[in-house]
Formats: structure tokens, C-alpha cells, sequence
């Protein structure tokens, strides 16, 4: 029997590849908007303790929340969690001039996730980085719709395009493929299972 988790998030592409990381086990998250204020700091970490916390107290079942950033080798791990705040302020065409010329040109997602549950004093906190993207040395029009402004200039390992360029499956599965049992998702089902 399928148990089912809430995931806190209003992002289909989330959930998509959650579930996607999860085929095999016995979870399904299924996704719940709430509003939660979204907590200000640099690591994923730190972020998701604070929403699951908020959030348990609004919905008072098991639950995960997640986060993301986004951190540039160049640019000294810029722009860190503030990717949104990088988006509207500074823009993904001037982070490309600022790395005009920039040898290195790696970037990484890390990427966490908090699960709670009723009667949990602090949250279960899984973490996972994927290290292996490059920044593009141009702006890319996405092929498949609207998509992140980052996602028009991180290109992943073994490709020549970023992922704006790919539809979102294929995103999802990558992901997966490319981080298989260190994803976060399934370091949750196996907690999940060995309690």
C-alpha cells in the first residue's frame, strides 16, 4: 500500500521529480500550497528547518518542504539560496558578463528536504548536491515553454545546451539518473522504511 506524504510546494515540476525518485518505493507525495514565510538564509539547510516547522503547525501531518541554490565556483557560491532574488535583481545576462572570460565555469545545485510529522520536536533534514553543470557563455530562448532564467544558463554534465532546451521529463529523469540513491527523496523512503 502506497503511503502518502504531503510535499509543501505549489511546484508541479517539484512533485513531478520527487515522484519520479520515488518509483520503486511505497511513498507518494502529494502536493499542498501553504502560506509559509520563506526563511533568508545561504544554506538549503537552514531554510527548510524553518518552513517544516512552520508548516506542521498549519497542516498537522507527515510533510516535507524543500530547497534549493544554486552556487557559482566563480562567483564564490553566488547566488547561493537567493536565486529568485538574483533573477529580478541582477539577472542571468549580467551574470554571464560578470563571468566573461571566466575559466572556471562550474556550478552545483544543492538541494534539501525536511520531513516532519505530528509529536516531532525538529525535522529530519536530507541533503544532496549535484555538482555537475556548467554556466553557458550566452542567454538560451527555452525550447519548451517558460521556464527559471537559471535554467537558460546551467547546462548539464555530457550536454551542450541548458536545461531550458529539454523538456521536463527528460529533467526529472536526469536528475535521478544522474544522482540515484544520493537524492534526497530516496534518502527520505529509506529512513521512511528502516523506522
Amino acid at each position: 500500500m502506497t503511503k502518502q506524504i504531503i510535499f509543501v510546494t505549489g511546484n508541479e515540476m517539484k512533485v513531478r521529480h520527487a515522484n519520479e525518485a520515488l518509483v520503486g518505493t511505497d511513498f507518494e507525495l502529494v502536493a499542498q500550497k501553504l502560506d509559509i514565510i520563506e526563511p533568508r538564509a545561504e544554506d538549503p539547510k537552514d531554510v527548510v528547518i524553518e518552513k517544516a516547522l512552520q508548516a506542521i503547525k498549519l497542516v498537522n501531518k507527515p510533510l516535507i518542504v524543500e530547497d534549493s541554490g544554486i552556487f557559482i565556483d566563480y562567483l564564490n557560491g553566488f547566488p547561493k539560496t537567493f536565486v529568485h532574488f538574483a533573477e529580478e535583481t541582477i539577472g542571468v545576462k549580467n551574470i554571464i558578463k560578470i563571468m566573461e572570460g571566466a575559466e572556471n565555469r562550474n556550478a552545483e545545485f544543492r538541494q534539501s528536504l525536511a520531513y516532519i510529522e505530528p509529536n516531532m520536536p525538529e525535522p529530519i533534514v536530507f541533503s544532496y548536491v549535484d555538482g555537475n553543470y556548467t554556466i553557458a557563455d550566452k542567454v538560451w530562448e527555452p525550447q519548451f515553454g517558460e521556464t527559471g532564467d537559471f535554467d537558460k544558463i546551467l547546462i548539464p554534465l555530457g550536454e551542450n545546451k541548458p536545461l531550458c532546451m529539454f523538456d521536463k521529463v527528460w529533467r526529472a529523469k536526469r536528475d535521478v539518473e544522474a544522482n540515484k540513491e544520493t537524492i534526497h527523496y530516496r534518502q527520505l523512503a529509506k529512513w521512511l522504511n528502516e523506522r
